[in-house]
């Protein structure tokens, strides 16, 4: 049996901060204490003036999905790994669904791709297209173990919409089996008015991307979502949440669970004026500094219950120069800089930081039925990361475990964890990526 015996670490549980000892054995946490036993063929790791966090939950991310003419540059593979050295230990993605393709066939086609992930890793489903017998498979998707759906109020142009009638009706069969739907909330009536003017195409400028979606969007999708939810009594999750507005509105409806991502919280739609300003180009767009301070203020009032990266990486030649904003494909990268940025942030302003232990990893392992995840207590996998508080830099490309030439943080203050734990393997030390199994694949999502 293989023991090890982390000592004199500060951990930072969801309900408080205490100094305690983390046994443990093989996968799973055996012990959590102040005086524990163990045998003299434990190895030890003397956490002294260092924070253990619960591994890293990325409730959102895109590992090699198709984006217009092209796919996200990170495989399960590559992206895992990357997430692993940011301390992200557990990964939630998404399936595709194609023509033709039954919602359980699009399930298998993407286990077998996240079969290469290096990280814990867990599926949404995707529901793009609405049929009969696209509604007939949900019981049977919750009933093995794969809980969360997620549906899009936008896109109508690339066939992924539904409408509110239509996500009522999934939300009814999904809130009585106990289940949760995601929603993409931007209303597309509002986006397609919005963006009448730019009908020509021959806008290239990035920030035109913020101007044809405008925060109206999220603030009536949501408000629509939030009705659904008391008429079907089912968990809805607004992913990645940006503006003031759309807060505003998930505070009157209880049912509604909220996430948002680093980039909304550490840049502004300024950086679209920035050269390579197209790098930024994701959705919902980058807002303004007012909505980044009513996320924070969401964040510590308890109205926000997540952050997830929605990792979209592209390199710089899948973002060309001179094309239309419209034709510029959509996504940033995060998964490796989601934790160590989130940290340094809260720091600086002081925050508390079970909060971030709750927004990065219990919260996420609670609504989505994660039982083994989240904690760290006897029990559950031994999924966990070591921080120095002392080493704070900042996001430096080189010092990155990635395949990606550009990433949105680069100089944005950062503290790496120094050691990372996925089920009982020491994955990082010293700073550094070293893997030698691949992670395991969650049903219960």
């Amino acid at each position: 049996m293989n023991s090890l015996l982390i000592k004199n670490g500060l951990i930072i549980h969801a309900d408080g901060q205490r100094e305690e000892n983390i046994l443990i054995q093989n996968e799973t946490i055996a012990a959590v204490g102040t005086e524990l036993e163990y045998s003299s063929e434990t190895q030890i790791i003397d956490a002294s003036g260092k924070w253990i966090f619960p591994g890293v939950i990325d409730p959102h991310t895109h590992m090699g999905i198709p984006i217009k003419t092209g796919s996200s540059a990170d495989t399960f593979a590559t992206g895992s790994r990357s997430a692993l050295h940011g301390g992200v230990t557990t990964i939630l993605d998404f399936t595709v669904l194609e023509k033709r393709q039954s919602l359980v066939n699009s399930l298998e086609a993407r286990k077998k791709l996240a079969g290469k992930s290096l990280c814990d890793v867990g599926l949404h489903i995707n529901i793009t297209r609405f049929t009969p017998e696209i509604l007939e498979e949900i019981p049977r998707l919750i009933s093995m173990g794969f809980s969360s759906f997620k549906v899009f109020t936008t896109y109508k142009e690339a066939g992924m919409m539904l409408s509110y009638d239509e996500i009522e009706a999934v939300a009814r069969i999904v809130g009585a089996h106990d289940g949760v739907l995601m929603v993409h909330s931007e209303d597309n009536n509002v986006i397609s008015a919005a963006s009448e003017p730019f009908a020509d195409r021959s806008k290239t400028d990035p920030r035109y991307h913020g101007l044809s979606r405008p925060p109206e969007a999220e603030a009536v999708a949501v408000r629509k979502l939030g009705e659904i939810s008391e008429r079907t009594t089912c968990t809805i999750y607004i992913v990645h949440l940006n503006t003031a507005a759309g807060l505003a509105e998930t505070a009157k409806y209880p049912l509604l669970k909220v996430e948002t991502c680093p980039h909304y919280l550490l840049l502004t739609e300024e950086v679209y004026k920035k050269e390579g300003g197209r790098m930024f180009v994701s959705s919902p767009p980058l807002r303004q500094k007012t909505d980044q301070e009513a996320l924070w203020r969401g964040i510590q009032n308890g109205q926000i219950h997540t952050i997830g990266s929605d990792h979209c990486p592209f390199c710089l030649a899948d973002k060309q120069a001179g094309l239309p904003f419209q034709e510029i494909p959509n996504g940033m990268g995060g998964v490796e800089t989601l934790f160590s940025t989130l940290l340094a942030q809260f720091l600086q302003r002081g925050l508390d930081l079970s909060l971030l232990s709750r927004l990065t990893s219990r919260n996420a392992a609670e609504i989505f039925g994660l039982e083994q995840k989240g904690t760290l207590k006897a029990g559950t996998h031994a999924d966990l990361l070591i921080v120095n508080p002392k080493s704070l830099s900042t996001v430096q490309d080189e010092a990155l475990d990635t395949i990606l030439d550009w990433n949105a943080y680069t100089g944005l203050p950062a503290i790496f964890p120094e050691t990372v734990i996925r089920r009982g393997e020491m994955v990082v030390s010293e700073g550094r990526t070293q893997v030698s199994s691949l992670g395991l694949l969650l049903k219960s999502v």
